[in-house]
């Protein structure tokens, strides 16, 4: 993980990833946008089973995380090969709402290549309805806040 985000975030999640053929756009043989997307999901999802927080947990208790907002900033290109590394990490919490945070990069060049923040709904599947997330929730997730980084 590149030292400056170790330095400014505490115990995030990570993944580590391989680009392969699969992953690249059918038009420009680099990883596509709806790649990062999926990268996206795929580690909040990882991240939500470490945390007791499954997917099939939440659906047996009629709720469910949807998303409201990506926001996602393309930095540089990865292909085939690439050695790529992501993190993704919770930097607020609101009473139906989570911001999530996930840095992609490439581990061999330690440059980013991808960043996103996602707001996060906490819903009620029956109402159809934002719901409140209590503290046990919060507390399995365990609140990775940004520590004050100093320099």
């Amino acid at each position: 993980m590149p030292e400056s985000i170790e330095r400014a975030i505490q115990n995030p999640f990570t993944l580590s990833l391989t680009v392969s053929q699969e992953n690249l756009g059918s038009t420009i043989a680099h990883v596509s946008n709806v790649e990062y997307l999926r990268w996206i999901d795929r580690i909040s999802d990882l991240h939500g089973n470490s945390c007791g927080q499954s997917r099939q947990h939440l659906l047996d208790q009629d709720r469910m995380w949807f998303v409201s907002r990506h926001e996602i900033d393309y930095l540089a290109e990865a292909f085939a090969g690439d050695r790529l590394g992501c993190a993704t990490w919770f930097s607020r919490f609101g009473r139906t709402t989570l911001q999530r945070e996930t840095l992609i990069w490439n581990r061999d060049r330690d440059v980013a290549v991808c960043r996103a923040s996602s707001r996060w709904v906490f819903m009620d599947l029956k109402s159809r309805k934002p719901t409140r997330i209590d503290d046990s929730q919060v507390q399995s997730f365990q609140l990775l806040a940004l520590r004050a980084v100093q320099g």
